[in-house]
Order: structure tokens, then C-alpha cells, then sequence
């Protein structure tokens, strides 16, 4: 009840929007109740699924379920300090590879916005009025499948969750035919730079390049390849 006022609350704010999955499907979340992401789990039971995480932060409890319940390998992404950090004080296991940059729809090295709070971790390449900035090293994903070595139809399940950069790099992901089996993604339109028509025209994108929407919680919408269900 209480994720619905604030869902609710934060639609009449003009920060969200009442969207409808597009089918309906046994899903499970992996991680912790407030970091945790839904996946559809009967396409990676059998096998060793391969995971690119893009934004780790100081949470990486969907990554560690995920090696843990399913063996998977699990490429995680983030250059921002706090973060690496974070990741490097854990026992990840051989699971885990940890990549030191970013994910964009160009490779360059670009200017991250670290946030004001002390308490925050993510950085952003939008202006979040920060006055700490850091450069940092970022690469599409067309160019981070030939660096690792792997195609792209092995991306088992694609999490995203990088600041308000989601839309440009979806965008490029989909026009390089790059089709995750999976892709979850926090959305940013609650960001005051993006509007609510920004999310409605990726997920539009997604869809009608044959991706189906089975879950939403909060701002993380979780998308299926329709040729695997």
C-alpha cells in the first residue's frame, strides 16, 4: 500500500505515469527489497547465464543473488568512485568482473557529475548542479562486446541503472541489432532534466523492436525478448 501512495503521489507531481505490462509472465526478483530487480528466471535456470550490470553503486545484492542462485557471470560497470570502492571491498567471487568505466552511446572519455550529498554514490553525465566532476572513460556496448569477446546474442540479462544515460544508450544498443534477452532498467524521469515522455518513447522503442514489458516496479521496468516466451 505504502509503494502505491508513493507511486500515486508522485504521478500527481507530474514525476511518474501509470504504464500496463504488455504480458504476463512468472516472474522473481533477485536482491534486496529496495535494490532488487524482476527477472524472468525459467530462460536462465538450465545454463550459465551472462549478466552485464551497468551502474553498481554501493548495492550489488541483485548481482550477488544472481551468481548465487543461478551461477551466473555477471559483468558489472562503474567508474565512479564510491562504487569501485564498494565492490572491491566485497568477496565478488571469480563470478564477477569488475569493469572501471562507463556505459554511452559514443566511446570517449567523459565528464561524470558527482552528487553534492556525501550520502549519494552515482555519478551522472547529465547536470545534476554538482560542482564535483571527475573524468571518466565510457564506451557503447557494441565496442565493450569486442573488448570482452562475447556476441551479442549471449547477453542473457542486461540491468541498467546509469543516471538519466539510459535513453541515448538503448537508443544505440537497438540500432547496432543488440538485443539483450533481457533488459532491465531504472528509468530517471523523476530527474528534472526528463520528462515522463522521454520514458514513454524508449519503452516504445523497446516494443516495437520486439520486446515485451512484464514488470514495473518503481522507476525499474523490466523488458523480454517476445521470441523467447
Amino acid at each position: 500500500m505504502l509503494d502505491k501512495l508513493k507511486k500515486l503521489k508522485a504521478v500527481v507531481k507530474g514525476r511518474d505515469f501509470f504504464y500496463n505490462i504488455t504480458i504476463n509472465i512468472k516472474a522473481e526478483k533477485l536482491g534486496n527489497k529496495s535494490e532488487g530487480w524482476w527477472i524472468y528466471p525459467d530462460i536462465i535456470k538450465d545454463k550459465k547465464p551472462i549478466v552485464f550490470s551497468f551502474g553498481l553503486g554501493e548495492n550489488i545484492s541483485f548481482d550477488m543473488s544472481i551468481m548465487q542462485k543461478y551461477n551466473a557471470k555477471v559483468y558489472g560497470f562503474d567508474p565512479t568512485p564510491k562504487a569501485l570502492k564498494y565492490v572491491k571491498s566485497i568477496d565478488t567471487g571469480d563470478n564477477f568482473i569488475l569493469q572501471e568505466y562507463a556505459v554511452s552511446n559514443s566511446d570517449e572519455h567523459i565528464t561524470f557529475n558527482l552528487p553534492e550529498n556525501e550520502n549519494h554514490v552515482s555519478g551522472s553525465i547529465l547536470d545534476i548542479n554538482s560542482t564535483k566532476t571527475i573524468t571518466v572513460e565510457a564506451k557503447r556496448i557494441q565496442a565493450i562486446l569486442q573488448e570482452l569477446n562475447i556476441k551479442s546474442n549471449e547477453i542473457d540479462i542486461l540491468k541498467m541503472d546509469i543516471e538519466g544515460a539510459e535513453y541515448n544508450v538503448i537508443e544505440d544498443m537497438l540500432n547496432c541489432q543488440i538485443f539483450p534477452k533481457q533488459v532491465l532498467i531504472e528509468y530517471h524521469h523523476f530527474f528534472d532534466t526528463i520528462s515522463n515522455e522521454q520514458t514513454k518513447e524508449n519503452i516504445l522503442l523497446l516494443l516495437k523492436n520486439n520486446y515485451e514489458l512484464f514488470y514495473i516496479e518503481a522507476y525499474n521496468y523490466s523488458f523480454i525478448r517476445n521470441d523467447l516466451i
